[in-house]
């Protein structure tokens, strides 16, 4: 085609076919249409415009722009922009982009870590607020690494908290948090009041002013001044001093239970023996004495272990008053069985005994009884008594009844004189020791009387002797005689006849012979 070199003036416009290329009468040109309007370069097409060098414009405005690279001082894209990749400055270049901010986040420290001087909150359709913090997390959060703070609040809950804080990690001061901190181990002092501990476990060194919890488990519970339980140690107070108070802060005594009414002290086991031990030697030894229940069943022993005495005494303090009684009573009916006074009366079933001895009923001795002074029998007495051999200086004075004796044996005088009628039983011996039932009467000494009569069925007999009498009368008939008939001496009298029959008499000789 050949150069022309001409100046054309179309005043109402130019047109190339029929959009491929029109300049209307306003100046605007269009290219791929035939009517531009308010740009003065409109291009229409899907490969409307290709630049390869530079273009310089003070305004772009495009629907959709392929471009291979983009320089610009500024950029205003009213609607969307979109891009594969995209770099900022000196950035690394970024894809998949999901979010933004609207404050500049800053890098530095050569790329490793960014900035930004606004608050950032996360999980949240609302910015943080003045007064809030300058980091918010609205839900669950999960360090994997170091979390360092100079303040924390609110709950933090972990499962399992591992690894080592040290003093560079924790701040000078931390506030008491809100909810429950759990820890396996805590190495360190603790200051301030733990309202919901719930254990200490270990080995724990604790010093405090005051401990106020529902529970506290521990091995060893050591208190330098006192322990104290209760409002000021009135429920349970161990001091220094070795003195422990149930009831009271202030014991008076090693151990002391005070309340203002219905104390009680148990000493219970389940199974086998409960006891109590007072003494010299621990391990209820030797020197101890012991109040012991269940060695068997259902028995209380109280037991001396040492040598010395069991006492049980009353009114061994000053106090003043009529001084009680030692009672013995049974706790079924409430009845007093044994009641011993304390000037020293004994009652069995008497309450009020009036002597050493009072018994109210019946007593069996199987046994000896001594008594040192009167027996007084106020009914009778049954059954046999066996007294001594000998019975001395002692006087028997019985107005009535019968007294029975095997044998009597009067050293001196026996006065019958008030007597209207003695009984001596079958035989009767005086002087000898002998006795025969064939006789009332056995008198050794001989028989001295102003009269002595015979019944008719019986008879004086005396086979030795010398029977004399001043008179001799003998009613029925008198006769002497020997069962041998060469010595026969016999004298006899009978009413009737009237005679005395000698058989044999011997005038100045001893010699009697039948004649």
């Amino acid at each position: 085609m050949a150069n022309i070199r001409k100046s054309f003036n179309f005043r109402s416009g130019l047109q190339v076919d029929n959009d491929n290329f029109v300049v209307n009468e306003t100046g605007n040109v269009g290219i791929g249409t035939s009517t531009p309007q308010e740009y003065l370069l409109n291009v229409y097409g899907d490969k409307a415009l290709r630049v390869t060098g530079l273009t310089t414009t003070g305004r772009l405005y495009a629907g959709i722009g392929t471009v291979g690279v983009l320089s610009a001082t500024s950029a205003d894209v009213s609607g969307i922009l979109t891009v594969g990749q995209l770099k900022v400055g000196s950035s690394e270049i970024v894809d998949n982009l999901i979010g933004y901010a609207r404050t500049t986040f800053i890098t530095d420290n050569a790329g490793v870590g960014f900035h930004t001087t606004a608050k950032l909150g996360i999980n949240t359709t609302t910015s943080p607020g003045a007064s809030d913090v300058e980091f918010k997390v609205h839900g669950d959060a999960n360090v994997t690494g170091i979390l360092t703070a100079s303040t924390l609040s609110g709950t933090l809950p972990v499962t399992d908290l591992s690894g080592t804080l040290t003093n560079a990690q924790l701040p000078t001061d931390i506030n008491k948090p809100t909810g429950i901190i759990t820890a396996s181990s805590f190495v360190g002092s603790l200051t301030g009041t733990a309202t919901t501990a719930s254990s200490l476990t270990g080995s724990p060194s604790i010093t405090v002013t005051d401990v106020s919890a529902s529970n506290v488990s521990s091995g060893v519970v050591t208190a330098t001044t006192e322990l104290n339980v209760g409002t000021g140690g009135t429920a349970l107070t161990s001091l220094d001093s070795g003195r422990l108070g149930i009831g009271t802060a202030l014991p008076t005594s090693e151990i002391q239970v005070r309340k203002v009414s219905g104390s009680l002290v148990e000493v219970v086991s389940d199974s086998g023996q409960a006891r109590i031990s007072v003494g010299q030697s621990v391990g209820a030894g030797n020197s101890s004495a012991v109040l012991r229940f269940g060695n068997s069943a259902g028995v209380l022993d109280i037991i001396n272990n040492d040598i010395g005495d069991v006492k049980t005494i009353i009114h061994g303090g000053t106090g003043a008053g009529s001084t009680g009684n030692f009672k013995w009573v049974y706790g079924q009916s409430n009845v007093e069985r044994m009641t011993l006074t304390y000037d020293g009366n004994l009652g069995i079933n008497d309450t009020t005994p009036s002597q050493k001895l009072s018994v109210g009923g019946g007593v069996t001795v199987t046994g000896n009884v001594h008594i040192d002074s009167n027996l007084t029998v106020g009914g009778s007495i049954t059954g046999s008594i066996t007294l001594d051999p000998i019975l001395t200086d002692t006087n028997l004075n019985n107005n009535s009844g019968i007294t029975t004796l095997s044998q009597l044996k009067a050293t001196e005088s026996v006065d019958f004189g008030d007597a209207t009628l003695v009984g001596l039983g079958n035989t009767v011996a005086i002087g000898t020791d002998s006795g025969s039932t064939d006789f009332g009467l056995i008198v050794d000494n001989g028989v001295r009387a102003s009269k002595i009569e015979v019944s008719d069925s019986g008879g004086i007999n005396a086979n030795t002797g010398i029977i004399t009498a001043l008179d001799f009368v003998a009613s029925g008939g008198f006769r002497m005689s020997t069962a041998a008939t060469t010595n026969a001496v016999q004298i006899e009298y009978a009413s009737s006849p009237d005679r005395v029959i000698f058989t044999v008499v011997g005038i100045g000789s001893t010699s009697f012979n039948l004649v």
